[in-house]
């Protein structure tokens, strides 16, 4: 890789964007240099130090091989908050925001909430700062478990973490369980592309038709939600039709569909 003759932010910054694509130029080079975007572009003539430099030189390295920004960075934005991640999790997306939008109203400081398949923990986190909801967080991964730990821990709020197959060491009922289960195809070529390929595959493969995780999830829920309760649930754009199936096989009332930003069908949620 061709490397600037000089030791500056700007220089250095160029060098990134020479390599990657502008965004994940700009997030390696923040987390690198530890600056903002503004202090990035203003200060383009401030001499940076060669550990500053080699980090970034390590970065950009590890991006070209195909390692996930977030996984470099060590962390990922979400609900406007900065989340902890490793390989050990998925990272987490926008889209999965949906299903924060879709059960918030649904919930007080009273409420208890389970997040099954919680993985870095943002969404049961997100829920619990959210509305001081008393959350329970689980899943199969210790490594998974540690993360949404120390997430639970650098945002200062108390819930429960346990480790579970789904509901195998599960008890008590819930106002409300959400889940982002694994919901990809196994053939899908795309947990061989892009961040995917990084990503813990089970977390993301749902089994032949992508629904193994979903039948669980919904076909169990009842068992542990209060009469009245809500599950819901995010699932691929093309996954709608049958997971209202599956809703109504559960014994669901008046299910719902949401779409995320993009206008995809992303969340579906119904009431026992």
């Amino acid at each position: 890789m061709l490397e600037p003759t000089s030791a500056t932010l700007g220089s250095w910054f160029a060098f990134a964007r020479n390599h990657l694509d502008d965004a994940d130029a700009r997030a390696l080079s923040e987390a690198a240099f530890g600056v903002n975007y503004s202090q990035l572009i203003a200060g383009t003539e401030i001499p940076v130090p060669n550990s500053q430099i080699e980090l970034l030189r390590n970065f950009v390295r590890r991006r070209l091989d195909g390692e996930p920004v977030a996984y470099i960075v060590g962390t990922r934005g979400f609900w406007r908050r900065e989340f902890c991640v490793s390989p050990d999790t998925l990272i987490p997306r926008p889209e999965t925001e949906t299903l924060i939008e879709t059960v918030l109203p649904f919930l007080t400081s009273e409420s208890r909430v389970l997040d099954v398949g919680t993985g870095s923990g943002a969404l049961g986190l997100t829920i619990a700062l959210e509305t001081g909801a008393r959350v329970l967080m689980t899943d199969v991964s210790c490594g998974a478990l540690n993360v949404a730990a120390q997430n639970a821990e650098e945002l200062k709020i108390d819930v429960q973490l346990r480790k579970s197959n789904w509901y195998d060491n599960v008890d008590g009922a819930f106002d409300c369980i959400v889940s982002n289960p694994p919901y990809v195809a196994s053939s899908d070529k795309h947990l061989q592309n892009g961040d995917l390929l990084s990503e813990p595959l089970i977390a993301l493969d749902g089994g032949i038709d992508g629904l193994d995780a979903l039948r669980i999830v919904v076909g169990g829920a009842s068992a542990y939600l209060r009469q009245g309760g809500r599950l819901a649930v995010e699932h691929g754009y093309d996954q709608a039709e049958a997971v209202y199936t599956l809703f109504q096989a559960a014994g669901f009332q008046c299910i719902a569909l949401v779409r995320d930003l993009n206008h995809q069908p992303r969340v579906t949620h119904g009431v026992l």
